[in-house]
């Protein structure tokens, strides 16, 4: 199952708003995230480059305005062979492989102008690229004036509207949220200017894959005022990596948590005082026995955090869908409530790992750590060649075909190639003079 979400994020400067997105990204399983409003310049765009992170694609306007970015997980097949990036800020178009099949990803960050020239050139621009195409982004407008919008009052389709839908039927794509959910009001920007809520938020997606949607939904909006656009599609690839347990340094500021510890080693010890036993293996079967505990405790806290998360995001789901029936002050209040609420939660988790960072920075000091090999494994992959063309003129993705078409090419060009008596009488003239 490869999960890709939609999201305009409304700038990502503050480091924990940036921890808050990426931790929020990362706890609904995402592969994919496609980014609008970052609001950071070349430079700043590298620090998405972390924690589940592995690749990252943007293109940048400036620190206060604009901004679109690709982040696509570290343990994900993906191959990057070409991208395109607008100098406005307005879309980055990524195209690679995914595992053995071509995929196209694009951001858009479209104009709250009615600019219908901004999308024909950017279908212009992908349609130099193969499909199929998993376009997600802020649109800023409606394709359905009717069911996209929550006023009553009647309003024509902007032009921009409409060469999107153009667009949509010269490109074989599809608004895969409304193909799924035909009758379905839901919003996912919600307007304190106007107290209006619209559905401005797409995924298009090539008609090809719609055999491969399993869902297609909105998720909780408290981070920002859009809300995550989320779509699972089926794949064959497995993403699990290894797990590395590490001790959660969180536990010892609880109190509770002190109190089943200090119980814990206090049983061991009593019912494993002997003198039979020696030191070396006590001391080993003790840290076993108490990280057995501190794994336990760690785990229930975990479930305790996540359990909250998910009934807080399930009670914002149902607020919102009140207040997509009624647009009163008191559905609007509580909208605001829990979503503070969600606010505090994901801020505090996000402050945990600031600290847990630079902690650790500050331990290892200036000693070789961890961050030399990532260096050089960064370097490392940025020198792959996943493809090479043969000399038949096809391409070909197998590690041996590559390997073995630069044996060929360096055999060829270090051997000794006489084409004759004329070379030699030439070079023998030239060496004697």
């Amino acid at each position: 199952l490869t999960i890709y979400i939609s999201w305009n994020i409304n700038g990502i400067n503050h480091p924990i708003k940036r921890k808050r997105i990426l931790n929020f990204l990362s706890s609904h399983q995402a592969q994919v995230a496609l980014l609008q409003e970052t609001h950071l310049t070349q430079i700043e765009h590298e620090k998405l480059r972390r924690g589940w992170v592995g690749k990252c694609f943007y293109s940048s306007y400036s620190s206060k305005a604009r901004g679109v970015a690709i982040l696509i997980n570290k343990n994900s097949p993906f191959h990057l062979v070409s991208q395109s990036t607008d100098s406005n800020g307005r879309y980055i178009i990524v195209h690679g492989r995914w595992g053995s099949r071509p995929i196209t990803l694009v951001s858009v960050y479209a104009p709250n102008t009615d600019d219908p020239l901004m999308v024909q050139n950017l279908f212009l621009k992908l349609a130099q690229y193969p499909s199929p195409w998993i376009i997600g982004g802020d649109f800023n407008c409606l394709l359905d004036t009717v069911m996209d919008r929550s006023s009553s009052t009647l309003t024509p389709c902007s032009y921009m509207a409409q060469a999107i839908v153009n667009s949509m039927e010269e490109c074989s794509l599809t608004d895969i949220w409304r193909h799924l959910h035909p009758r379905t009001r839901e919003y996912s920007h919600y307007s304190h200017a106007h107290k209006s809520l619209s559905r401005i938020d797409l995924f298009l997606i090539s008609s090809s894959l719609i055999h491969c949607v399993q869902d297609c939904n909105f998720l909780p909006r408290y981070i920002s005022d859009h809300s995550p656009v989320c779509v699972r599609l089926e794949t064959s690839v497995d993403l699990q990596s290894s797990y590395r347990w590490r001790f959660d340094s969180q536990l010892l500021t609880r109190e509770d948590s002190i109190g089943e510890i200090k119980a814990a080693i206090q049983e061991f010890f009593h019912f494993n005082n002997s003198q039979s036993s020696p030191p070396d293996i006590v001391w080993e079967a003790f840290k076993a026995t108490i990280r057995g505990k501190v794994i336990a405790l760690s785990s229930a806290h975990k479930k305790a955090f996540q359990q909250q998360t998910i009934d807080l995001e399930r009670d914002l789901r149902g607020a919102e869908a009140e207040l997509y029936k009624n647009n009163s002050p008191e559905n609007r209040e509580r909208v605001a409530t829990l979503q503070h609420e969600l606010n505090m939660l994901s801020s505090s988790r996000a402050e945990r790992a600031i600290l847990r960072s630079r902690s650790r920075f500050y331990a290892r000091g200036d000693k070789p750590g961890k961050m030399l090999p990532w260096q050089l494994r960064w370097e490392e992959a940025s020198c792959l060649i996943p493809s090479i063309r043969l000399p038949d003129g096809a391409l070909s993705f197998s590690p041996g075909a590559v390997n073995e078409a630069f044996c060929n090419y360096y055999a060829t060009l270090y051997s000794t190639q006489w084409g004759g008596g004329g070379l030699r009488r030439s070079m023998t003239t030239f060496l004697d003079g």
